[in-house]
């Protein structure tokens, strides 16, 4: 038998290792119903759009729908008490400060920072924090992770996949790596659409985050991985969104191709040893056709389950995993397991 192919009594085990669901019927309808009800499981891609930061970024391109900008914390609550989901990491609303007057965003970004503090002071245990950077500016990036690890006891730090001109492999921001490895960090990648490629479809609002957003996270794990900086610090822990975007399915492409090159100093154990080290969490990518790539090419222990809230909420996405049919051990590490081992302040 298929061993990630579940059966009733699978399901019903999942959930109820989840926290305790009743026996039910079988089908996946119930089985969400039953997770909703248990509140165990872990978001780790859930944002937040403080009304002011929304305001100030007006007529970007970024979530080119506005009714899904339409973000507030009891929406959020709701949404995840309906999907079954314990505590959200909430995560940089990355793409709204970084197309704002730069001269305000270093004060804009430490607003949002503290906005995001009082949702996880407000609502002890349903949330948790990755403090966000004002790059490129990195001098004021570094005053800001002492302050978030400090002052707002964040449990990460947040980036884009790219700022301007500037991937997050660019060695002008190697003081800011230096810092999350004294740390040991989780330093976690949202991708943006690059300012080289967000203007194929001029006439589809939502061109950037349909198309050009999977890509570059396979653009920002490349260039870290050739640029070495995944084999220099390793004490941080890297988490990619979206099941890691374009990086399951071109992964074998990419070791093929650069066969013949000596990545000796960039990958000591091989291009397959660093792609495993990552993580990748769900959002928004964990449909049966994704999360069949994603567990054949990462380990179980590397995957983390998340939204990609308000954009798509909990529901949707927890309906997608349940649908890909894994068996109980498969959803428990997803759901919560690998999240509290890599977030200790979780099981606090």
């Amino acid at each position: 038998m298929d061993n990630h192919r579940t059966t009733r009594r699978e399901a019903i085990a999942a959930l109820a290792a989840i926290g305790g669901a009743a026996l039910l019927p079988a089908g996946l309808s119930q089985a969400f119903a039953a997770a909703a009800q248990t509140r165990r499981a872990i978001d780790f891609h859930h944002h937040f759009n403080p009304p002011f930061l929304v305001n100030a970024a007006a007529g970007n391109r970024v979530g080119a729908n506005a009714n899904r900008l339409n973000w507030d914390v009891s929406f959020s609550l709701e949404n995840m008490d309906k999907a079954g989901i314990a505590t959200s990491i909430i995560t940089p609303p990355t793409g709204f400060a970084e197309r704002t007057d730069p001269s305000g965003r270093v004060v804009m970004v430490r607003r949002t920072n503290e906005y995001g503090a009082e949702l996880v002071r407000d609502h002890r245990g349903r949330y948790l924090q990755l403090v966000y950077l004002p790059l490129p500016d990195v001098d004021a990036t570094l005053k800001e992770i002492e302050y978030g690890f400090g002052a707002l006891n964040v449990v990460g730090a947040g980036f884009a996949t790219s700022y301007g001109g500037k991937y997050v492999s660019d060695p002008s921001f190697a003081p800011v790596f230096d810092e999350l490895n004294r740390r040991s960090a989780i330093a976690y990648f949202h991708p943006l659409a690059p300012a080289c490629c967000s203007n194929l479809f001029p006439d589809l609002p939502e061109e950037a985050s349909a198309v050009e957003i999977p890509y570059d996270t396979g653009r920002a794990v490349m260039s870290l991985l050739l640029r070495g900086v995944f084999a220099k610090y390793r004490n941080i822990k890297w988490v990619f969104s979206h099941s890691g975007g374009a990086v399951p399915m071109f992964a074998g492409r990419w070791k093929n191709l650069l066969a013949h090159e000596d990545l000796s100093k960039v990958a000591p154990n091989g291009m397959e040893a660093e792609f495993a080290r990552l993580y990748y969490e769900t959002a928004n990518a964990s449909s049966p056709p994704t999360m069949a790539a994603l567990l054949k090419f990462a380990p179980l222990s590397q995957v983390l389950f998340g939204s990609d809230h308000p954009y798509v909420t909990d529901e949707v996405n927890m309906n997608d995993l349940l649908r890909s049919n894994l068996g109980a051990r498969e959803m428990n590490a997803i759901l919560y397991e690998n999240a509290e081992r890599l977030v200790p302040q979780l099981k606090a």
